[in-house]
This record gives structure tokens, C-alpha cells and sequence, in this order.
């Protein structure tokens, strides 16, 4: 994922019918119980009113049926062309507001670096995740290998007008500090796997031995590390102690052996073959579900691609202009009332 010059040529593909046998009208009721679960238990922003909670919940699943769910790829900095996408998937209006009532919104992470317009990108999926959860509908947003980097002080591939635009390093830094709106947002909402009825959804991509003890143990594990990250300063301090907090050294969060959620592309890149895909249906067998969907891997020419027989969806059509081979408008969208699973492609407005 290099920074590539924006010569390349754009090709406008037709929107792609991947599927139409996967989902089930089980799925639907499924989502339905883990949105009403996961807004029920992930709210930090939210004053908590027990008594008025269950009812606003069951007013939101009355009058808006979750019939489709929308996923994005990585965005790397580029907040004109998450905005294209968002409109175009009729998930936000002129203004910027949410207007997915019906809709789940799953972005799979690298929300930063590369490009110059992180804070927008952020200060978006934050408005409109808090706003789908008192107009209907959800935002889901994973953890990309560079949003990882951003939290733990490697600023590599941050750009200058990135860090102009938070008001210099340490605004930037601040701002993903446990204090931090993204901080906050990062450690208590962000998720590292996510699993939305019969789908699994992962950065770059979940090797089976991440979940012989099931997606909830992961999750567990990572979300208590999360949450123990301290700032990029005092992150800082105990290497001079030579203390290694765990965000640096766990396997979840690291490329070592076969790689974490967030960083693995071993399925992305390597040869379809038996063993392959053997393992992503061990993955999906002990999540109980029927295909992963990724980003990380930026597919060829823009377009949506799957392997061992769409269990594999991988989704990162290089939406930010700012790295190789970029600037592509696509997502994929799951008709769940229909049974159809698409990739949308259009082009500029």
C-alpha cells in the first residue's frame, strides 16, 4: 500500500450481483436481536436511562426493519469520497445526516493516515454512529492496521496536512488519547471481529486459531487491552522503562506468525487453493457463520472480489486517492428482505 500517483486510469465497473442464496430470512431475525443487544450494551457517549432505554429500543425495532446492510472498505484520510459513498449508499443526506433508518452500517477500518482528512473521517462515523442510534439503524466501525499504528504513536504514513489539520503532533496525539473524542470512540466502540447474523467481518481477515474459544473471548481480550492503552506519551514512558504494554506484543494486534484480525492477509493474498479455504471454513464454523467480509488488501482495479466461493468477500477497492492505484467509488451491499448480496460501483458526482 504505497502512495501511488493519481495517473492511473479508472474503470467504471456495473454493479455485480455476488450472491443471492446466502441470507436467509433467519439472518434478518438474528441481526434484529444483535442490534438491539449491541446497542443496548455499547453506548459511552449516551446517558444511560434504564427505564426509557427498553422502550426507545423497542420503538426503533418497530419502525424500522433492518433490511439491508452496507460495507465499506478502508478510507485512508480521504473524507470527499467516504461522503460520495455514504450519499450514494442513501446512508446520509446533503447535510451530512443519518437517513439509514433501515440499514447497518459496517466500515472495516484504516480510517487514517495516508491521506489529509482523518478528523473529518473520524468526526463523521462518530456523528453519524450516535445519530443511528436515536433516528434507528447502526454504524459499526472495525480497526484497521492503520488506525492501530495511529493509536500506538507510529505516525509513518501520516501526511503533513493530517497532522495540520488536528493543529500539529500532539493535538493529534491528544486526540487519540483515552480523553480524545476518537480515543473514546476507538477503545470503546471500535470492534476488532464483528459478527452481523451469518457474516464475520474483519480488518484484514481472522485465522481460526483467534476463535477456537469463540468471537466473544476475542473480543473480550482485545477490548480490555484497548481500553488499558494509556496515551502515546505514557506509552512512550514505559518503553524507557522497558515496559511493553500489550497493544504492541499481543497476537491479536501484531503480524506475527499468521497474523491478527487486523492485520493478517493471508486469505487476501494468497492462492485460492484446498487449504485456503479450508481454513476460512473452520473460521467460519467456529463463529457460526457463512462468509467473512475484509478490507486491508486493496483489490485490483477497484473491483469487489471473492474467493472459495464468495466465503471470502474482500471489499477494499482503494476508495482514498492517496494510495496506489486509488480513487474508486465502490461498496458492497446485502439485501437482506431479498436474499441478494451486491457490489455497487458508480463514479464521480
Amino acid at each position: 500500500m504505497r502512495k501511488g500517483d493519481k495517473s492511473n486510469k479508472i474503470i467504471h465497473w456495473e454493479d455485480t450481483l455476488i450472491s443471492k442464496e446466502s441470507i436467509s430470512i433467519g439472518i434478518i431475525k438474528k441481526i434484529r436481536r444483535a442490534v438491539k443487544k449491541i446497542k443496548c450494551s455499547v453506548k459511552p457517549y449516551i446517558k444511560k436511562d434504564k427505564d426509557n432505554k427498553d422502550n426507545k429500543d423497542n420503538k426503533d425495532n418497530k419502525n424500522n426493519e433492518l433490511n439491508r446492510l452496507v460495507a465499506i472498505g478502508d478510507i485512508h484520510g480521504d473524507y470527499e469520497h467516504l461522503i460520495s459513498v455514504l450519499r450514494h449508499a442513501r446512508l446520509i443526506d446533503k447535510e451530512n445526516n443519518w437517513i439509514g433508518k433501515d440499514s447497518i452500517l459496517v466500515q472495516v477500518g484504516d480510517i487514517t493516515e495516508r491521506g489529509n482528512d482523518t478528523l473529518k473521517c473520524f468526526e463523521t462515523l462518530i456523528n453519524i454512529s450516535e445519530q443511528a442510534k436515536e433516528k434507528g439503524g447502526i454504524v459499526h466501525v472495525l480497526i484497521g492496521n492503520h488506525d492501530l499504528l495511529t493509536l500506538e504513536g507510529n505516525h509513518y504514513y501520516t501526511s503533513l496536512k493530517d497532522f495540520e489539520s488536528f493543529g500539529g503532533v500532539e493535538a493529534l496525539e491528544e486526540a487519540f488519547s483515552p480523553e480524545g473524542k476518537i480515543g473514546k470512540f476507538f477503545r470503546h466502540e471500535m470492534h476488532t471481529a464483528l459478527v452481523v447474523g451469518d457474516t464475520i467481518f474483519a480488518h484484514a481477515g481472522v485465522q481460526p486459531e483467534f476463535v477456537t474459544e469463540g468471537i466473544d473471548k476475542l473480543n473480550e481480550k482485545a477490548r480490555k487491552i484497548l481500553l488499558d492503552t494509556p496515551s502515546i506519551e505514557e506509552l512512550y514512558q514505559l518503553v524507557l522503562k522497558n515496559i511493553t504494554h500489550p497493544i504492541y506484543v499481543d497476537p491479536i494486534f501484531t503480524n506475527d506468525g499468521n497474523g491478527g484480525p487486523i492485520w493478517s492477509n493471508r486469505f487476501a493474498i494468497g492462492i485460492e487453493n484446498e487449504e485456503m479455504c479450508s481454513k476460512i471454513e473452520k473460521t467460519l464454523e467456529l463463529t457460526n457463520t457463512k462468509r467473512m467480509i475484509v478490507g486491508h488488501t486493496v483489490q485490483p482495479y477497484g473491483k469487489i472480489r471473492t474467493k472459495c466461493h464468495n466465503k471470502l468477500i474482500m471489499i477494499d477497492v482503494g476508495i482514498s486517492r492517496c494510495i496506489a492505484a486509488g480513487g474508486y467509488y465502490g461498496y458492497l451491499e446485502m439485501l437482506l428482505d431479498k436474499n441478494e448480496i451486491w457490489a455497487r460501483y458508480f463514479g464521480s458526482d
